[in-house]
Formats: structure tokens, C-alpha cells, sequence
């Protein structure tokens, strides 16, 4: 039996391009949940600094396995996803992505 595998990026949103990032990304979520059955959560957070353009965006991804995560990442969705982002000019940089295990915690 494979490992759950977790991912938390963080990425900034470049100015201005916060509300079509969303957009994106919600439009990516939908089809991840309406095609990738190893997906088992997706959830996207957003944190607003001292002003409006100062904003941060989280999102945590969990896998059923690492065969799970792979097939995410070698979809035509994420590429598709990563290609608008970039032509796009979606991002004030490069996101931070970690990797991981579940350790532990809960979820009502």
C-alpha cells in the first residue's frame, strides 16, 4: 500500500492578477476534482498583507500515493494550468512547493 502524499506551494500573486489567478485556479480545481480520483483534497487559502497587493496564496494538495501525484503532474490539466500562469504573468516569482507525509491532525 503506497503513502499519502501531501504538497503545500505557496505562491504571490502578481499585482493586479490576483482575481484572474484565482480564476485559474479554481477552473484547475474543478477539473482535478471531476477527473483525478487520487486527488483527495485540494483547498487554497489566501492571506492579505499590510495592503491589498500584498497577498499570499496556499494551497494544500493530497494524494492517495506518490502513482497519484504523478499522474496529476503528468496531466494535460497542469500543463495547461502552468502554461496560462506563465503566459499569463500570474506570479511576482517562483512559488514555494514542499513535499511530505501526513504526520498527523484532523479534519471535521
Amino acid at each position: 500500500m503506497s503513502k499519502e502524499v501531501s504538497i503545500v506551494a505557496v505562491a504571490h500573486p502578481a499585482p493586479g492578477k490576483l482575481e484572474r489567478f484565482k480564476e485559474v485556479v479554481a477552473a484547475a480545481i474543478e477539473w482535478i476534482r471531476d477527473n483525478e480520483p487520487g486527488t483527495l483534497q485540494f483547498e487554497v487559502y489566501e492571506e492579505t498583507g499590510k495592503d491589498a497587493e500584498d497577498v499570499k496564496i496556499s494551497m494544500f494538495e493530497r494524494y492517495a500515493s506518490q502513482e497519484a501525484l504523478d499522474a496529476h503532474e503528468q496531466s494535460d490539466s497542469y500543463k495547461k494550468f502552468f502554461e496560462s500562469v506563465m503566459a499569463e504573468e500570474l506570479l511576482a516569482g517562483v512559488p514555494q512547493i514542499t513535499r511530505g507525509t501526513y504526520a498527523c491532525g484532523f479534519r471535521r
